[in-house]
């Protein structure tokens, strides 16, 4: 009886001493302003792949010519190049907290990304000559294109 009522005591003990102990709650958060552009750079690369999908769903379906396919397939992937390069590039801001001395290496992706996405839309999706093809074309591309505005919020190039 009287080893039930050290047990009972000891067991007590541990629990208000464990509520004495601080959990810091796991990582802090990432409060990076680059956080957000490493999101929207990531979301582009889920566009991106969604407009592959389109893409390809459109040409099994005969509705988008061989050569329109082939250019959008080549622009695609410049565009998906160019954006890899650029979260690779905010990845490094984030670790290294140097914004400061990787801003132009920054602004430069940045650029190449941008050309990239009007080189989509002005020789890619533009020229496509069935309606419903460049409507859902043009869907996909307004999405990549809304998640720029994340970016430029954060890195102001000049």
């Amino acid at each position: 009886m009287k080893s039930r009522a050290v047990l009972t005591g000891l067991l007590i003990l541990l629990v208000f001493t464990s509520f004495s102990f601080k959990c810091d709650g796991g990582p802090p958060p990432d409060n990076s302003p680059f956080r957000n552009a490493a999101k929207a750079a990531d979301d582009i690369a889920g566009a991106i792949n969604a407009m592959i999908k389109i893409k390809r769903t459109l040409a099994q379906q005969g509705t988008l010519k061989h050569d329109e396919e082939l250019a959008l397939t080549n622009l695609l992937l410049k565009v998906n190049t160019a954006d890899k390069e650029f979260l690779k590039g905010v990845q490094l801001v984030k670790s290294t907290g140097d914004v400061e001395a990787n801003k132009p290496k920054l602004c430069a992706l940045f650029a190449a990304l941008q050309t990239a996405l009007n080189e989509l839309n002005t020789t890619g999706v533009l020229p496509v000559a069935d309606a419903t093809a460049k409507g859902k074309l043009a869907t996909a591309f307004t999405t990549i294109t809304n998640f720029l505005p994340a970016i430029t919020g954060v890195l102001a190039c000049s």
